[in-house]
């Protein structure tokens, strides 16, 4: 071969490969963060709707059509604090419009149940801001308490208050962490195998002395199981990739019972009120958000199917600020955009809420100060929701914005911890205030919007 077919050949394999990490960029910045600005086709690929690239602050109206009337969207809404912003021109209006017209009847005490599902990374390890905001809203609307979701095995489970599971037999676990076999995952982002197991449950959220709690086990698609309870042994099928059987129904707080199904994922026991508000938290240490497109599709429409969930929370941000000096996050968006567009198109039947990331510190020149790259990844993070046309909340601006993580950890009362990422319980407990306020303000204009409620709840009211 002659020189000039060697030249022609490097710059051909060169180009195939700049090419393909363009196609399949997505697929590699998670891991390695420096292909984010490969890209050769950029310029063909799907746009945007427009926002202020010059100056974040900028106001940006963009028509959309929201059934047959033209509305303008207002991007410059993320920069609000304590409220959840939609980006619609009116904000008299509610951000979760669904959402809160289920609360409105709940309020007027029909009898339904209310579903969240909240994602999150450590942040809310423990059902750490999540325990908060669930009893918050099971107190204000109708009083039914229950726990919600928690997994078969938990690596926070022994600092866990709300629930406590204890269990007997082998397990073998997977996890978003592990390579390969991802396709029988939970939402918790694990899944469990074990051919004999003995499960003892309480869930610790006190309940009214009267009131009748239901215990679901979850699992997956499998071989059939067995399941023995006060030495009644009954045969169920996992013929779905969401299954859920109802172990028990009573004042009881507590099960115990043993599993035996060698090839069917077990995923978590499900404790909540015959009606009201369920809030499940789904924590998985370490992660950004990312990591949830490798969810099983046919999981999640089997979960649709049935309206599982009325809302979707998610909660991520703090370990994309994995390096002091980072102020381009748009790795990010193109990795996380099409994450949001499986789940919403799997889970069309929900409705969803970005938390933008909280604050957190880094040691400049021997000071501790806000990530300097804070307000670009909020900016992301706004147009993600933006760009997907889901709700937003501005964690960071509401708990008090620049250097609140160093002032919330340094005081003489501690409200996070000295990692200068992490609430404490006191933190966590302001955090969920202010995010239920959010969510009370926004039930209380769609309480206007119908002008038909009346009784205690009223416009502005918070706790």
């Amino acid at each position: 071969m002659n020189n000039n077919k060697k030249v022609i050949t490097l710059i051909l394999v060169v180009t195939i490969i700049h090419l393909s990490l363009s196609l399949f960029s997505q697929n590699f910045i998670e891991y390695f963060p420096k292909f984010k600005n490969v890209n050769l086709i950029s310029d063909i690929l799907e746009k945007d709707k427009p926002i202020s690239k010059k100056k974040i602050h900028k106001t940006v109206l963009a028509p959309f059509l929201v059934g047959d009337s033209l509305v303008y969207n207002d991007f410059d809404a993320y920069l609000k604090k304590g409220t959840l912003v939609d980006f619609e021109s009116d904000s008299t209006n509610p951000a979760l419009k669904k959402f809160t017209d289920k609360l409105i009847r709940l309020a007027n005490h029909k009898k339904v149940k209310i579903r969240i599902a909240w994602f999150g990374d450590s942040q809310i390890e423990g059902d750490l801001i999540t325990q908060d905001v669930r009893e918050l809203l099971q107190n204000y609307f109708g009083q039914q308490k229950g726990v919600g979701y928690v997994p078969i095995s938990c690596i926070s489970a022994d600092f866990r208050n709300t629930a406590k599971i204890i269990t007997k037999g082998e397990i073998i676990d997977n996890n978003f962490k592990k390579q390969g076999g991802n396709s029988n995952l939970f939402l918790s982002g694990y899944s469990f195998l074990s051919p004999d197991l003995t499960v003892f449950f309480k869930d610790n959220v006190a309940k009214p002395q009267n009131q009748i709690t239901q215990k679901w086990l979850l699992y997956g698609k499998g071989d059939s199981i067995l399941i023995n309870r006060n030495d009644v042994v009954k045969k169920y099928s996992a013929d779905k990739d969401f299954n859920r059987i109802l172990i028990d129904s009573s004042t009881s707080n507590k099960i115990n019972f043993e599993i035996s199904g060698n090839n069917t994922p077990l995923y978590g026991i499900s404790s909540e009120p015959e009606t009201g508000i369920i809030l499940d938290n789904f924590s998985f240490r370490g992660i950004t958000g990312v990591e949830l497109k490798k969810l099983n599709n046919t999981m999640l429409s089997e979960m649709n199917e049935s309206g599982y969930y009325d809302l979707i929370i998610m909660q991520y941000g703090v370990n994309l600020m994995f390096k002091p000096n980072d102020t381009n996050y748009d790795y990010y968006y193109r990795a996380m955009r099409p994450v949001l567009k499986k789940l919403k198109s799997n889970l069309s039947k929900s409705e969803f809420l970005i938390l933008g990331t909280s604050d957190r510190a880094f040691n400049y020149d021997g000071e501790w100060k806000t990530a300097v790259g804070i307000d670009s990844l909020i900016a992301i993070q706004a147009k993600l929701s933006y760009n997907n046309n889901i709700a937003f909340y501005n964690l960071y601006k509401s708990m008090g914005g620049y250097g609140t993580t160093v002032k919330w950890a340094d005081s003489t009362l501690q409200l996070a911890n000295k990692d200068y990422i992490h609430f404490n319980h006191r933190g966590a407990r302001r955090v969920a205030t202010m995010i239920f306020n959010a969510i009370l303000n926004d039930f209380n204009k769609a309480v206007k919007k119908k002008q038909k409620f009346s009784g205690k709840l009223t416009a502005n009211k918070e706790v």
